[in-house]
This record gives C-alpha cells, sequence and structure tokens, in this order.
C-alpha cells in the first residue's frame, strides 16, 4: 500500500505539458469545483434534484473524511508531490468524489455515453492524484470502489424513502442527523459536512413553504443568478472564516472550538444556497413569473 516504485515509474514519463494537463484535471476533484458545480444545479436547473445529489456528495465526502481518519494513512513522500496537498491519503478523496459525482449523474441519466464519460472522468482525474505523487495506487482503487458502492446504497436508500413531515418535524428530524454525525467523526470535514446540509435542509423547507423560488428563467435572469449566487457563495466562505474564529478567540485547528466555527461557517453557507440567494434572486426579479414550479417539502 504504501510502495512508491509506481508513482516512480510513471513520473518517469512526467514533462512540463503532462504536468498542466494533470494539475488542470485534478481540479476537477476539488472542493471548489464542487462548491461551484452544485448550487448552479440548484438555481439553474431543478431544486429537488439537485438537493438529492447535494446530499449524495456531501455524505459521500463525509464517509472518505471518517475513513481517512480510521487509518490516519500516510501521503507518499512531499518528494514525490508535485503539487501541495496535506490531510491523508486512503483512501483518495479526490477518486472517491469524482466517482461518486459523476456515477451518480451517469446513474441519474441511464445513458451508455452519460456513464462512458463518467467512466473517463473519473479515470483521469484518479491517475491525476498518482502522477502528481500525492496517492498511491490503493488509495486509488480503495476511493472508487467506495464512491461505487455509496451510489449503490444511496440509490437504494433513496428510491424508499419517503418523509412527510411538518415543518418542525422537518427541523428536528434535520437537526437530530446533524449532530449525529457530528458525533460520530466531528473530525476532518465531519462539521463540515454536517453544518452544511443542516443549513441546506433549513433553507429548502423554508423556501418550500414560504418563498417557493421559481427556477426557471431566461438566460440574461440565469447568468445573472449564476455570477450573484456565486460571488455571495465564495465571499460568505472566505469572508465568514476570520470573523468567526475570530469572534471564537482564534481557536487553533483541531480545537472543540475551531470545528464548531466550521459547522456555523457551512451552515450559514448551506442556508445562502437553498434561501438566502433564491430570496436575493426574487427581489431582483430574476425568476421566471409564468413559470410555477411546484417545490417538495
Amino acid at each position: 500500500m504504501s510502495d512508491p516504485s509506481f508513482i516512480i515509474w510513471v513520473q518517469e514519463f512526467a514533462n512540463p505539458l503532462l504536468d498542466a494537463f494533470f494539475k488542470a484535471v485534478t481540479f476537477l476533484g476539488n472542493e471548489e469545483y464542487y462548491i461551484l458545480s452544485i448550487p448552479l444545479l440548484y438555481w439553474l436547473y431543478d431544486k429537488k434534484f439537485a438537493l438529492r445529489f447535494g446530499i449524495f456528495f456531501l455524505l459521500n465526502a463525509y464517509l472518505n473524511s471518517f475513513l481517512k481518519h480510521i487509518f490516519r494513512a500516510e501521503r507518499p513522500p512531499r518528494e514525490l508531490h508535485k503539487i501541495t496537498q496535506g490531510g491523508y491519503s486512503f483512501p483518495s478523496g479526490h477518486a472517491q468524489g469524482n466517482t461518486g459525482f459523476w456515477g451518480y449523474l451517469a446513474v441519474q441519466l441511464r445513458k451508455r455515453r452519460a456513464y462512458i464519460a463518467a467512466a473517463v472522468i473519473f479515470c483521469l482525474v484518479a491517475f491525476s492524484r498518482v502522477y502528481l505523487g500525492v496517492h498511491y495506487p490503493a488509495d486509488i482503487i480503495a476511493g472508487i470502489l467506495v464512491g461505487i458502492a455509496w451510489i449503490a446504497v444511496y440509490e437504494l436508500v433513496a428510491r424508499r424513502l419517503r418523509l412527510r413531515l411538518s415543518l418542525w418535524q422537518w427541523f428536528a428530524a434535520t437537526l437530530v442527523f446533524s449532530a449525529l454525525l457530528l458525533a460520530v467523526h466531528h473530525e476532518g470535514d465531519g462539521p463540515l459536512v454536517a453544518g452544511f446540509m443542516l443549513g441546506a435542509l433549513w433553507g429548502y423547507r423554508l423556501d418550500a413553504d414560504f418563498l417557493g423560488f421559481r427556477v426557471r428563467g431566461n438566460w440574461r435572469q440565469h447568468a445573472f443568478k449564476a455570477v450573484l449566487g456565486v460571488a455571495g457563495l465564495f465571499a460568505l466562505r472566505m469572508g465568514l472564516k476570520p470573523v468567526l474564529l475570530a469572534a471564537f478567540n482564534g481557536p487553533p485547528e483541531g480545537d472543540a472550538l475551531y470545528q464548531a466555527a466550521a459547522f456555523l461557517r457551512y451552515f450559514i453557507l448551506g442556508l445562502w444556497v437553498c434561501l438566502g440567494a433564491p430570496w436575493l434572486f426574487r427581489l431582483l426579479g430574476l425568476e421566471d413569473n409564468a413559470a410555477d414550479e411546484t417545490a417538495a417539502g
């Protein structure tokens, strides 16, 4: 599992062009890519689908972080790294995340071309992690297998789960679920996932019951929604961290207060995606008033 010989062999073929290519490919597995793409689906395409997709992806990230903190495997030697990468190595978050992301989309589309495209993308991203020297092949294989397994489990549960909850029952149930996630895994991405999921689920339900934002619109409205929504998301993501850490008296990373600040920060981001941004779009008239989308609770 920790033999770097395959990485060394692969890097014998390295050149500046391949370096640039695989650094670009590996971005498809970065957190910023998913933070950008799933909210855009929520604002521009279909709220219900994007919420299901978002929950799937968040729990996939949570599972990966949980497994990494169980195994606590070190990455390959730093002299092999072509990019800066911290954290644990096994299983690969990029491999698991990309397998889940593109695999889930392919399963929803149920078309041969979608499956082929998904396989090509997550294989390229997975291989980029070995080429860039930040993962062993075993990390990659495990990440892909866990990602595929999670798609199967999530689809099995999601197709059978039917919730009919009042507003306060929804709030209570999602709060308990978020608290359980934190109790089981409060390190790594645990607070981020629990916070964002709670904010998104509360925001989604408040939008469904009181706002009823309609996704449909013309291309100009979609363009403004994309720019404003993403700008607000990244401004909050960057701006809230120093503010909240200062409010919690600057706790060190890993401290309980640091984790609480991370939970609150991502809770606000989830609220922004599912309630704050749609409310702003409504105020600015960035929706098709003739469209009447039914929001499920």
